[in-house]
């Protein structure tokens, strides 16, 4: 393909003065009746790419042109941004690979794809060239170069689609026929096919939604993070081969047949991966909820090691619905900490908003952080509420004991987890 000036069905050739006038309707949309040589057709692409900037930006991030002081827009369509990879995600992920050769199968959009790029030779694939066109178009927005392949990876060779490639990245689609799948049988190019490309390499990444579940007789090749960022949990990364044997991945022991959760703040990856002697742990004991109570970030809830960093760090679940922990103690010097919202409690009251309304007044305070888990509790909808019952900024956890729903109310809750950024 050329990656130069790629060639869309619907738009004809990306130029630079096709480039120019989306970043304009992407400023100003008022711009849209603007004279100009498009197409009414073109015009109506430029307008709906240019209205998803916002979300574009949050997933792509800043371009070339953003860092020079001139505004340039992503080339993105609504299905692509939901498959596409958030950009700090996409850059710790390529920061593995090394600056080996890589191929990354099913590129899409190419957020993936850029980070590849700018560490290294990438050769991005995918089967439908307009998406490619959009892919090549970025490649230049985020200032890199990449070669371009439009092929099936369901069909065609093995060999071709590895190439040179030392690595592999692949991102198979998980909304084939209009719906989520979360068994990896189900997905495009199916796991099978995934493990044959794979085993023609030294090894590479596999992208996978959160909640997608591999064979059993797999988990023992593959090593499985689930990764957050800005709150949420991105993907569900399983990596295999040589890619483990990067020094970042050894040093925080992400080997083969385990599991690890990673959160990433600004640049900075913090990760957990439970250590071999986590089941001697000593847990406080009591029941109930204890001087503090702690919320483990998403990405360890998604892997499934909730109880594993209760042992860690020497607490225990409240209800294993919702994952929040609590202790007597905690103590300050363990990192495992830094990847949860931690907090002192002061009282532990019914849940209601008569009884809510009459603590927080008489504590001239209010909910400036409120976490709710396994009730129907709106909590924005709450904190509304409650705003005007005092001046204090305090915290407020809702959730379920058994039967009970309880309402913890805490001193102002701090760690990585309570600002995402």
């Amino acid at each position: 393909m050329n990656t130069e000036h790629p060639f869309h069905a619907g738009l004809g050739e990306i130029t630079p003065e096709l480039q120019s006038r989306l970043d304009e309707l992407a400023r100003d949309p008022a711009t849209k009746s603007k004279p100009d040589s498009l197409t009414s057709a073109q015009r109506a692409v430029l307008f709906d790419i240019a209205s998803l900037q916002v979300k574009a930006k949050r997933t792509f991030g800043e371009s070339l042109g953003d860092s020079l002081g001139r505004s340039e827009a992503w080339w993105v369509t609504r299905l692509g941004l939901q498959q596409s990879t958030h950009h700090r995600v996409a850059r710790l992920k390529a920061s593995w690979m090394g600056d080996s050769v890589v191929a990354d199968v099913c590129c899409g959009l190419g957020s993936d794809l850029i980070a590849l790029a700018q560490r290294g030779i990438v050769v991005g694939l995918d089967i439908d060239s307009d998406v490619l066109a959009f892919a090549a178009a970025n490649l230049r927005v985020g200032g890199v170069t990449g070669s371009l392949q439009s092929l099936d990876v369901t069909t065609t060779s093995p060999d071709r689609i590895v190439g040179d490639a030392e690595y592999l990245h692949l991102d198979p689609d998980r909304r084939a026929n209009g719906h989520r799948h979360t068994d990896a049988d189900d997905l495009v190019p199916s796991w099978d096919r995934v493990c044959e490309l794979v085993a023609r390499s030294r090894g590479g990444i596999v992208k996978l939604a959160p909640a997608t579940r591999l064979p059993d007789e797999m988990d023992r090749d593959w090593h499985r993070t689930w990764i957050s960022t800005s709150g949420s949990v991105r993907e569900q990364s399983a990596i295999t081969g040589g890619v483990l044997d990067h020094p970042w991945l050894k040093e925080h022991a992400m080997v083969a047949g385990n599991r690890s959760a990673i959160t990433i703040r600004d640049e900075t990856a913090l990760v957990f991966v439970p250590t071999t002697d986590a089941g001697s742990t000593q847990q406080v004991d009591g029941k109930g909820i204890g001087e503090w109570i702690i919320d483990p970030d998403a990405s360890i809830r998604a892997a499934g090691l909730t109880e594993a960093f209760a042992r860690e760090t020497g607490s225990r679940l409240i209800d294993a619905a919702s994952g929040f922990l609590t202790c007597e103690r905690i103590d300050e010097a363990s990192t495992s900490l830094l990847m949860a919202m931690t907090a002192r409690v002061i009282d532990v009251i019914g849940c209601d908003d008569r009884k809510l309304r009459k603590y927080f007044r008489a504590r001239d305070g209010y909910p400036e952080i409120i976490k709710v888990r396994g009730g129907d509790v709106d909590p924005g909808k709450l904190a509304r509420r409650l705003k005007d019952c005092g001046s204090n900024p305090l915290g407020l956890w809702i959730s379920r004991q058994g039967k009970r729903t309880y309402a913890a109310v805490t001193e102002m809750p701090h760690g990585t987890a309570a600002f995402p950024g």
